[in-house]
């Protein structure tokens, strides 16, 4: 082999071997809907993810087809993730791997990255003379707090590790979900309340409402 040839070969050689390394670094990801019967590719790496936590997946196994056990999995973990936790594949999701439950795959188990912060819907205050239930949903699995204070709340911008500081007194969830409640209770009646609402994802990507108010009952 002459001189030319051999360089020639040296950077092919070369060049495999970087992109195999980059190929290499890249995570797999789940690109579609999953079902029992499902096959395939996206159902290999669906096991792969599930298999490689006992707790979710015991059997372990990695066939390529979606089957009960497979499903099984996917509904433990959606249990555990506040996704779903009765029903069916056709009428909840349960055992089924739609958007949501794809997408909160590929975060755990693909080393997928969550920049996007719940969304806070539908927010509904209901007062009594001494206390007031605040109602909400997120697009995904959260934590909720309420601010709240009879003085308007201040809120700080603070930093990237504490994110924004919100005076008041404060009521947390004990558990994460896509649907949340707050009951306030031991508030003076006839008064006006300013409020404010945060809900909080895995990642610690944050939604906060501008403060708003409410006046409790006579």
């Amino acid at each position: 082999m002459n001189s030319s040839a051999a360089f020639a070969l040296s950077v092919v050689v070369a060049s495999v071997l970087f992109w195999s390394g980059i190929a290499s670094a890249q995570t797999a990801t789940i690109s579609t809907s999953l079902d029992i019967g499902s096959r395939g590719a996206n159902v290999i790496t669906l096991q792969t993810f599930l298999a490689s936590d006992s707790t979710l997946y015991p059997e372990g196994l990695v066939t390529g087809y979606y089957g009960p056990l497979t499903a099984a999995a996917v509904q433990r973990f959606q249990c555990r993730q506040a996704i779903v936790c009765s029903g069916t594949a056709a009428t909840t999701g349960y055992g089924r791997v739609g958007p949501r439950t794809r997408a909160a795959l590929n975060v755990a188990f693909g080393g997928g990255i969550d920049v996007f912060a719940p969304r806070i819907t539908n927010l509904v205050v209901s007062t009594t003379t001494n206390g007031a239930t605040l109602t909400w949903f997120t697009n995904e699995s959260a934590r909720g707090t309420v601010y709240f204070s009879s003085s308007p709340l201040p809120i700080f911008e603070g930093s990237a590790s504490t994110g924004a500081v919100v005076g008041g007194q404060v009521m947390i969830e004990p558990s994460v979900g896509f649907s949340h409640s707050l009951a306030l209770s031991g508030l003076a009646s006839n008064t006006l309340y300013f409020y404010a609402v945060k809900s909080e994802d895995a990642s610690g990507n944050v939604q906060l409402t501008w403060p708003s108010t409410f006046r409790t009952n006579p």
